[in-house]
């Protein structure tokens, strides 16, 4: 494992907001000294798990704070910074980036960002929805879960239409605003609910212990399945899905490719690529 520390230049969480340059698509990548992987981030998509793999590879030792590794991300190189190109990218093995059940994805970020630990490090999203939107900063009991998350989608689809109250942000963006990156890039797809096993489809021809180094990497907690099947109302679970349509139809194409997969005979070739499924 490398154990060079990297600087490379940081990049904001909004910028996937604006359709990049070339070369600003290659730096959203990070990269590892040593192996030849590529990964974009989208936010609460494993991330935190992710990029203490990516950590341990680097450094050969774990992050000192692995939940807070993201205010590292300035130490992680780029793909630009090997002066590749989306065109380049888009040829290699192992450049992936790992999507997430919309329904899910949601739920993370209000559990964490608006009633969680996360709010207190977070943009002004609990704020804003307490004093406009009557949100219930510490809720008891499902209905009340019920009445924020209801609170959260609506402000949500008004938000991506408008801004009306704050900028657009990384953690709430459909995962289909890196559409640009994804289809340039043609990027490997890995889903958040299998992501160890598909991790170590992807990355064990290149990563000698790839078993281990999965297993012990950190990672976030996400709500229970019971938990979240115990506050959503179906009326709510389409609501969600019709905000994030795209984020539905990229997903469940993701998951039917893998699905097809032999896991037990699969590499880093079987693994499937955007423009493939999307096509």
């Amino acid at each position: 494992m490398a154990n060079t520390s990297v600087q490379a230049t940081s990049i904001k969480a909004t910028s996937e907001i604006a359709i990049p340059e070339p070369n600003k698509i290659s730096q959203r990548l990070f990269v590892v000294d040593g192996f030849p992987i590529r990964y974009l981030v989208i936010p609460k998509c494993g991330c935190t798990y992710v990029k203490n793999v990516l950590w341990r590879l680097q450094h050969g030792q774990s992050h000192d704070a692995p939940i807070r590794v993201h205010d590292d991300d300035e130490r992680f190189a780029r793909a630009s910074d090997l002066n590749l190109t989306p065109v380049d990218i888009a040829h290699e093995e192992h450049a992936f980036t790992v999507v997430r059940k919309p329904i899910d994805r949601f739920l993370s970020l209000y559990f964490d960002k608006v009633v969680g630990p996360g709010r207190k490090n977070y943009v002004p999203l609990a704020a804003t929805l307490e004093a406009k939107r009557g949100l219930i900063g510490t809720p008891q009991g499902a209905e009340e879960h019920r009445k924020n998350i209801a609170i959260l989608i609506d402000w949500l689809g008004d938000n991506l239409s408008d801004e009306v109250d704050l900028p657009k942000e990384a953690h709430w963006t459909p995962q289909m605003y890196r559409k640009n990156i994804l289809e340039k890039c043609d990027l490997k797809l890995l889903l958040v609910e299998d992501l160890t096993v598909h991790l170590r489809v992807l990355l064990s021809g290149i990563v000698p212990g790839i078993e281990d180094l999965l297993g012990t990497s950190e990672r976030n907690e996400s709500p229970k399945k019971a938990q979240k099947n115990s506050i959503l109302t179906p009326k709510l679970r389409n609501r969600i899905n019709e905000i994030y349509a795209g984020d539905k139809k990229l997903y469940q194409r993701t998951r039917n490719a893998w699905k097809a997969i032999d896991l037990d005979n699969a590499d880093a070739a079987s693994v499937p690529r955007y423009r493939s499924i999307i096509t």
